[in-house]
């Protein structure tokens, strides 16, 4: 047994971490109840990256480590990029973030940088499994006319969300494709139209259902966690699987395509080194310029800044609503749960899930019956699809204070109600119309109930 067979374990690591991150969640530990979404992709990566050794010898990880890590800073950028794009589509929000906007920081580039690792890994696998090796396509000759439909189609599909969002920002998910293979063709990059040229759509099909399975565990995984986004995709959001619009996992596998081209344009910068295992070491003696790299981080650093501060500023929603940070709660209710190890609010409403475990709780805290009965009818509106506590006492201001009672309202009459409200807190901000419908369709299932 080689060496390197040795030291194939992370698969199992991998396994592990991910078995005891699902049963931690589910027994609502920390950091596992937070930051389930981060150990579940990460766990995913190494198994797969494990997997792929073990069927051919060669994989990311293992054999090609530095374009791996290159890989997770890609990711975090490129991602932070449709992040901005967000901030004009407005698809989706995130609730539940972490207090600290350091905790943060990390929190973004731990589950940003999983995308191109969790795309790229998945595509290996299927590759090495021998998917669609049997296909073949009819041969196209690219000329430069193609160049010029590919970069129209591709400023297109730019520009169109970018200034009629609410129509057409589904465009976005393909943009790239356009808009960059014609370059990475044209200077002998990987492209997939040198591949089409060749007779073969093989990668391109791969892609495609790399994009599917991974957008599927991207939804599966973030339903679960506390920490997690949400959408407000306008006309597909009352049929949902997760908490994607049924329709919008289409989006998904033209995603992993863009992702694979804007790579491969990256590369054309890198001597056309990229992550496949026919590629990482072509031209390694030739290194880009100090000054191209020192300005490329130089830019990318100024980005990070701009666009984590934006996404704190406009697209988290709320943040983990600790007891701590509740305003109506008295010193001594506040230390009676701390010592029954509630310390934030879904804490409060797991621990009095039953009528035997509220009387427990009653009794240990000390309080009349009618305000334990306040406490968890204040936990569960802050609790209704990560409100938040800045978004219930903005709520309070227009006298909802409850689940039912935000569950009798309309999305446009409570944006109405809201808009002339003093606002505080870091996530205050006055909640969209369709953030809105998110919490009245929630409410009123809940009700339902």
């Amino acid at each position: 047994m080689t060496v390197e067979k040795r030291l194939n374990i992370h698969g199992i690591i991998g396994l592990g971490v991910l078995l005891v991150a699902e049963v931690m969640l589910f027994k609502r530990v920390e950091p596992f109840l937070s930051w389930f979404y981060g150990f579940a992709w990460w766990s995913y990566i190494l198994i797969l990256d494990s997997l792929i050794y073990r069927l051919k010898g060669d994989s990311l990880i293992l054999n090609r480590t530095k374009e791996f890590l290159l890989m997770i800073f890609w990711s975090f950028t490129i991602w932070l990029f449709f992040e901005m794009v967000n901030l004009v589509i407005g698809n989706w929000y995130y609730v539940n973030v972490p207090n600290s906007a350091l905790v943060r920081f990390f929190g973004y580039a731990l589950s940003y940088g999983t995308v191109l690792p969790g795309i790229f890994e998945t595509t290996e696998l299927l590759e090495t499994l021998g998917l669609f090796s049997n296909t073949s396509a009819p041969r196209v000759r690219v000329t430069p006319r193609w160049y010029v439909v590919f970069l129209v189609t591709g400023s297109l599909f730019l520009l169109l969300p970018l200034t009629v969002p609410r129509y057409t920002f589904p465009l976005i998910w393909g943009s790239f494709i356009f808009l960059l293979e014609p370059i990475n063709h044209r200077f002998g990059g990987k492209s997939l139209l040198a591949e089409w040229e060749a007779g073969s759509l093989r990668k391109f099909y791969v892609l495609l259902l790399s994009g599917l399975i991974c957008g599927g565990l991207w939804e599966f995984w973030n339903f679960w966690a506390k920490t997690k986004w949400i959408y407000t995709v306008p006309f597909f959001d009352e049929f949902k699987l997760f908490e994607m619009p049924l329709l919008g996992f289409l989006g998904f596998p033209p995603f992993a395509v863009e992702c694979y081209v804007i790579y491969n344009f990256i590369s054309l910068f890198r001597h056309k080194r990229g992550w496949g295992q026919d590629v990482y070491r072509i031209h390694s003696k030739e290194k880009t310029s100090r000054g191209l790299r020192l300005i490329t981080a130089l830019s990318i650093l100024v980005f990070y800044v701009v666009s984590t501060r934006a996404i704190d500023r406009y697209t988290v929603q709320s943040t983990l609503p600790v007891l701590a940070d509740f305003p109506y709660l008295t010193e001594e209710e506040r230390h009676g749960l701390k010592g029954l190890g509630i310390y934030m609010v879904a804490d409060l409403l797991y621990h009095t899930r039953t009528q035997e475990k509220r009387e427990r709780v009653l009794g240990m805290l000390n309080v009349p019956p009618g305000r334990m009965a306040e406490l968890i009818r204040q936990a569960r509106l802050i609790d209704l699809k990560g409100l938040g506590i800045d978004h219930f006492l903005l709520l309070e201001e227009v006298e909802i204070d409850s689940v039912a009672k935000i569950a009798r309202e309309t999305p446009e009459g409570l944006y109405e109600k809201l808009a002339g409200v003093k606002t505080s807190g870091p996530t205050a901000r006055p909640p969209s119309v369709a953030q809105i419908k998110v919490w009245i369709m929630e409410a009123r299932r809940k009700t339902d109930r």
